[in-house]
């Protein structure tokens, strides 16, 4: 048996006139596009462009930058230095709250003692445990499995 195609007879003249009309319209309003969008951003700088690179050049020759005074910022008193690293371990440095933090996820946390008490410290740069170390600081280690998992500081030395 031979299977027998059945052809379809063309569409009629209006519905292919139809088509092209179509066709047409699209192909006008993809070519006026661009053009509009030229007509609207215009071809001249904003006026303040120019105002702004010429001001910025003489601002940039009469800027003076001058050192300012060391500023710390102590998180603390906490009680124990392992408080203290527990608060880093949670904190929104190393934490965070989406879409704002984590600030530092890779910092290490570290304790440092001010008078009785103790401040934590988090940072990541190697050069931040000579700091803390030079305080008799010490690294802080969460879940130390050598003392029943609890939370302790390595003195930095």
């Amino acid at each position: 048996s031979s299977s027998a195609r059945t052809k379809l007879p063309p569409p009629p003249s209006s519905l292919r006139a139809s088509m092209a009309l179509k066709a047409l319209a699209l192909a006008a309003l993809l070519a006026a596009a661009p053009a509009a969008a030229v007509s609207l951003r215009g071809d001249a700088a904003p006026a303040n462009a120019t105002a702004t690179l010429a001001m910025g050049k003489e601002a940039l020759e009469g800027m003076s930058v001058t050192p300012h005074t060391f500023m710390e910022v102590s998180l603390g008193p906490f009680g124990s230095a392992a408080d203290a690293c527990d608060y880093c371990f949670t904190s929104f440095t190393k934490e965070g709250q989406a879409p704002a933090g984590p600030i530092a996820p890779a910092c290490v946390c570290m304790a440092y003692p001010d008078g009785a008490a103790f401040n934590m410290f988090c940072a990541t740069p190697v050069s931040a445990a000579g700091y803390v170390a030079s305080k008799g600081g010490c690294r802080c280690r969460g879940r130390d499995m050598e003392h029943m998992a609890s939370t302790t500081c390595e003195k930095i030395s």
